[in-house]
């Protein structure tokens, strides 16, 4: 087992901090969107700035499977495809109404995080990363939905 791999070593808790820090503008963002109300510039610009940053961070996670799929001695065709898949939709998503751009964001997000977590069944990743994904996915879930509630 690698360094990164044991729970509570500086390469996970690493992970983990990063991981939270990242989550932070989504967190920021969609409280930004409720308390701006519908209408004015900063909650255009909150918006903007929300879905920005998702589409980002779902091509990062899609990176993350990249690199996940490179690491088997038998390269996976279909795992490198469904990789880019998030970076895809969350570009996509930019170009519609900020409702189904929302819904769109979350979908693509709850998929990634349960492919993330069942790849430890699949040998893919530690433990510890299916924990991180699992939690990560329902915080920034949890602020998609606050963000679409701050639409209505």
């Amino acid at each position: 087992m690698e360094a990164a791999e044991k729970p509570g070593s500086t390469a996970t808790r690493t992970a983990w901090l990063l991981s939270l820090a990242g989550y932070l503008p989504f967190l920021v963002l969609a409280i930004g969107m409720v308390l701006s109300g519908r209408n004015g510039v900063w909650f255009v610009l909150f918006a903007d700035a929300f879905k920005t940053w998702s589409a980002i961070i779902l091509s990062f996670l899609g990176g993350i499977r990249w690199g996940m799929a490179l690491r088997e001695t038998q390269v996976s065709v279909s795992r490198l495809i469904f990789s880019v898949a998030g970076a895809i939709a969350g570009w996509i998503s930019l170009f519609l109404p900020d409702a189904l751009c929302l819904m769109v964001l979350l979908v693509a997000y709850c998929g990634q995080g349960a492919w993330d977590s069942f790849s430890i069944h699949a040998g893919q990743a530690p433990a510890w990363f299916a924990r991180l994904r699992i939690t990560l996915t329902l915080l920034v879930a949890a602020s998609h939905a606050l963000a679409l509630v701050a639409l209505f």
